[in-house]
């Protein structure tokens, strides 16, 4: 289903030279879109899919909404989309998956607009899963195009990166992807702002990042001064901050060791902090297998990073 959100206003232009083509039937039988992530690659790709399929729209303008194809394709419905992604609980599409896939490709179109097949996440094939691709992209079928989407192009072999009309999704005009983070995200900072400029669709994980890494700070603070227990600090936190514990408290103990080397830190106050810097990497380590208890692991920190906290304010 297509899921994304509107076309933001650096790949107008994008969309409608490509959906232009659309018309004049000069579209490419296979289309690779790339960029880095948060450009707004599949906001496009779900843009050119719609345009395929509504019934009322012009040479390049967005699909209307109302029409036949534009309601099935919004129920997820539609008889000519196919569309290709990981099997639910793999990280990767495999040759089972790309299989299916290309046969429903060869299936005679129940729409005049012909069969689309959309692989959002193109760069997540596995080897065999590219190759087996890579036969239909030699052989495509007559009444079908494929729309390839790929933060990461180098991950695609060249056989199939060289058999798709490539385009670069990227932001071209800074000053425009400025202002419109400026009116989406008007509480964003300056420097993440910045930051983000090339990046603008990251803009809500960003935020929500800086949220939730302001509150675990928070905790922290009052967990370094004996002012919060840490077990029901630990206890207290959100699910969804639970994976960033870690990582917040390793920035935590580089801005605390700065701090102490600074102060002077007494020789048990460095053997203090190294601990807790041994015990932060090792959770870090832990965090990434997939049998770990995050809640344990953050207590567990949360305990070491109040025993250091007291001993030294008592210096």
């Amino acid at each position: 289903m297509l899921e994304h959100g509107p076309l933001p206003g650096w790949q107008t232009k994008r969309f409608q030279r490509l959906s232009a083509r659309l018309s004049a039937g000069t579209f490419p039988s296979a289309l690779l879109l790339t960029g880095s992530e948060g450009v707004g690659k599949r906001r496009l790709g779900d843009a050119l899919v719609r345009a395929v399929y509504c019934e009322q729209r012009g040479d390049s303008d967005p699909a209307c909404g109302q029409c036949g194809g534009c309601r099935q394709l919004a129920a997820g419905s539609h008889p000519d989309l196919v569309i290709c992604e990981p099997e639910e609980g793999k990280q990767s599409i495999t040759v089972d998956v790309i299989r299916e896939f290309s046969r429903k490709l060869y299936l005679t179109p129940q729409t005049a607009a012909g069969r689309v097949g959309y692989m959002p996440r193109a760069d997540l094939m596995n080897v065999n899963a590219a190759n087996a691709l890579l036969k239909t992209l030699e052989e495509p079928p007559s009444t079908a195009h494929l729309i390839l989407i790929a933060d990461r192009p180098a991950h695609l072999p060249a056989t199939i990166r060289s058999r798709c009309e490539q385009v670069r999704a990227v932001v071209e005009s800074p000053d425009e992807a400025e202002a419109w983070l400026e009116e989406q995200f008007p509480d964003l900072s300056p420097a993440l702002r910045q930051r983000l400029v090339m990046q603008p669709l990251l803009a809500e994980s960003a935020q929500r990042h800086a949220q939730q890494e302001s509150e675990i700070r928070r905790q922290l603070d009052m967990v370094w001064s004996q002012q919060r227990d840490p077990v029901l600090a630990a206890g207290e936190l959100d699910d969804e901050l639970l994976p960033r514990v870690g990582r917040v408290i390793h920035s935590c103990i580089a801005d605390q060791f700065r701090l102490q080397m600074k102060q002077g830190a007494s020789t048990r106050g460095r053997l203090a902090m190294q601990r807790l810097v041994d015990a932060n990497a090792a959770a870090l380590h832990l965090s990434q297998t997939s049998q770990a208890n995050l809640r344990l692991l953050a207590e567990t920190q949360l305990i070491e990073w109040a025993r250091t906290g007291r001993l030294l304010t008592q210096n």
